[in-house]
């Protein structure tokens, strides 16, 4: 484990409480979808709308366009920085290149920043020159495809990795039938939920002992049917990711680049003739640059000092025609320092600290953390920790400026974070003050457990603002009226602001896993979330329960001398309700949407042959579809979920 301290580590001694996904859980699960995967997670919200689009979070505050989770590869970031969000379906690796995903389930600005505010997940792949060259070839119903050829090698210091593929998931449920004359369509089959062509390179040289230098490369190109946010439902987006990284890691330094960027094409799905599709070309490029200081060290003799001191530079330049005209070219700067004392055997004290400078603020945010272990023997760990965390406003919530068509004809609203009304208005991050409780036992050699309670105080979520109509002294003074870009009348103004109320979350996870005989493992988690609204005097902001109260994961995986393996998992997550705003006549309104609790059971079974070289595989994602009233729903307004089969044939070389 990396990712919790920066440095490698035993979940005993982590600081947060952390999950690690391991190969064989990647393996035997016959999953190809990297949400799905985490879903086994306790305490992580995973919700897929379309074929496309999934969204993950922590603890909470899943919505539409997730935004706060921090999702790397390899430590670098992947998320888009136009909107916050990660989109999976578009990433330049797959399921057959991750050695494990690393999960710290809580805040993680203390050493990553802003967007680590629910917490994070750092997908590792194999490594370059580990492991043997080969191939996997899927297909399923409903013209599901997935195909991803690899090749690794090792010549003496010099390593390689390269990988390439292909994905295709459909649609769960169509949104336009093909006889509509009453609208116009984007162009994309209405079939298709996402396609992913992709090609991905890898390579380290060894300069000497505890020295390495890593480079790498990736591209991808992808369709995907996603759902943005407000009334943006059914949304089509074509993009082009590139990235490339050159990384120094040393004994005591470690120094990191990369350069990231998106290009892409979006638009509605479907919109009624006369009305717009909002087509737009949304663009990134980012530059980020790392540099980082490591040593141990004892001071006085008996204190054990494991020391992390590093610096960060990000330059973002996004552009999009849902934002400002003149939108600017962001500097952002880090440092962050962190202490693990051990004081003697049993006992360790983590102090971390963070700035990040922030140029939509113009001002420095601070990210403190604080943790103590108490390990009672070498197999058991005792951890209290408290920290807070943040999410900066994204692009689009920042520097949004868009003529939103009403359900009347002629008129519009103008979604603007600075309208004429409040020009100089500035939204705030999001923030997060967390104090967490654990006890990790992994005491006997077969089983392990984890209990875990934590507290969360939430403030200022960045939400869509209630609509405001025009009023006449406005129009008097100048603002609004026809709008001749368009032709329409401005009607009102909406936009983005931060939300009025405090959450004060109380959960707690209890998870294990038990391995009774070898080649038998049974896992199950349980994960409470119970969430109070406090409203000041003034607030209306509506109920929030798109959180479920209970969510229980659990799974059996087997493994035989013979070559048959597979796994058998469980989900079920409580009710919810979702408030969601949609275009009412002149206005755009906040309407409350309950969602009924859901159970999911996923499938794999497996045959390994030719000395393991070889391997065919048939999964079955949702095999309880049609014994329930109605198809399972993972958001009110998301693809009504069916059953899916798949099969697989693999072979290494």
């Amino acid at each position: 484990m990396i990712t919790a301290s920066r440095g490698a580590q035993s979940p005993l001694d982590s600081p947060n409480s952390t999950t690690i996904v391991t190969r064989q859980d990647i393996r035997l699960s016959g999953m190809t979808r990297i949400p799905e995967l985490l879903r086994r997670v306790a305490g992580m919200d995973v919700m897929q709308i379309t074929g496309g689009d999934e969204n993950v979070s922590m603890r909470g505050f899943n919505s539409r366009l997730a935004n706060k989770l921090l999702v790397l590869v390899n430590g670098r970031t992947v998320k888009n920085d136009v909107l916050g969000s990660t989109f999976w379906e578009a990433l330049s690796i797959d399921v057959d290149q991750i050695e494990r995903i690393e999960v710290v389930r809580g805040p993680g600005s203390a050493l990553y920043g802003a967007d680590a505010f629910a917490g994070i997940v750092n997908i590792i792949t194999i490594e370059p020159g580990a492991g043997k060259s080969g191939f996997r070839a899927g297909y399923g119903d409903h013209q599901q495809g997935y195909g991803s050829v690899w090749a690794s090698a090792r010549e003496g210091d010099f390593a390689y990795r390269l990988s390439a593929g292909y994905t295709r998931y459909p649609r769960w449920t169509r949104e336009v039938s093909g006889d509509r004359i009453d609208l116009e369509t984007s162009g994309q089959s209405q079939d298709l939920g996402a396609q992913n062509v992709r090609i991905d390179l890898r390579a380290s040289q060894r300069l000497g002992p505890r020295r390495e230098l890593a480079v790498g490369a990736g591209y991808s190109r992808s369709e995907l049917d996603i759902y943005g946010i407000g009334p943006f439902n059914d949304y089509n987006l074509e993009a082009a990711n590139t990235d490339a990284s050159v990384a120094y890691r040393g004994e005591n330094v470690n120094a990191r680049t990369y350069y990231s960027y998106i290009d892409g094409y979006s638009l509605l799905n479907a919109a009624y003739l006369g009305h717009t599709l909002y087509a737009g070309r949304p663009r990134q490029h980012i530059v980020n640059a790392e540099l980082e200081f490591a040593k141990t060290l004892r001071a006085p003799a008996p204190v054990v000092h494991d020391f992390h001191i590093g610096l960060g530079y990000r330059l973002k330049a996004t552009d999009w025609s849902y934002l400002d005209g003149d939108m600017p070219i962001e500097h952002h700067g880090s440092v962050f320092l962190q202490d693990s004392m051990k004081l003697g055997e049993r006992v360790t004290v983590v102090a971390s600290g963070r700035l990040d400078y922030v140029p939509y603020l113009e001002r420095l945010i601070p990210s403190p953390r604080g943790s103590v272990i108490v390990k009672p023997t070498a197999r058991q760990a005792i951890r209290l920790s408290g920290s807070t965390a943040f999410r900066s406003p994204t692009s689009l919530e920042a520097y949004v400026d868009l003529p939103i068509q009403l359900a009347l004809p002629g008129l519009e609203l103008l979604s603007t974070t600075r309208p004429p009304v409040r020009s100089d208005f500035i939204i705030d991050p999001e923030q997060i003050i967390t104090a967490e409780a654990s006890y990790l036992n992994q005491q006997s050699d077969y089983f392990e457990f984890e209990v875990t309670a934590y507290y969360n105080r939430v403030s200022d979520l960045i939400v869509l603002a209630e609509p405001q109509r025009m009023t006449l002294s406005q129009r008097a003074q100048g603002v609004g009226g026809l709008n001749p870009e368009t032709g329409r009348y401005t009607s009102g103004f909406g936009g983005f602001e931060n939300q009025c109320d405090v959450y004060h979350v109380v959960g707690g996870e209890l998870g294990g896993r038990v391995y009774p005989v070898e080649g038998l493992d049974i896992f199950a988690n349980y994960a409470l979330n119970l969430s109070e609204q406090q409203r000041p005097a003034g607030c209306n902001a509506p109920e929030d329960e798109r959180t479920s109260q209970h969510k229980v994961n659990a799974g059996v995986q087997v493994r035989t001398p013979i070559g048959v393996d597979g796994e058998v998992t469980f989900h079920y997550q409580s009710a919810q309700a979702w408030a969601e705003q949609v275009p009412a006549g002149t206005v755009i309104a906040t309407t409350v949407y309950p969602l009924p609790a859901y159970t999911l059971l996923n499938a794999r079974l497996g045959y390994r042959f030719l000395d393991n070289r070889a391997e065919i595989s048939a999964t079955v994602f949702n095999a309880l579809d049609g014994l329930g009233e109605a198809p399972l729903q993972m958001h009110p307004f998301g693809n009504r979920i069916g059953r899916r089969f798949m099969g697989f044939f693999r072979y290494s070389l």
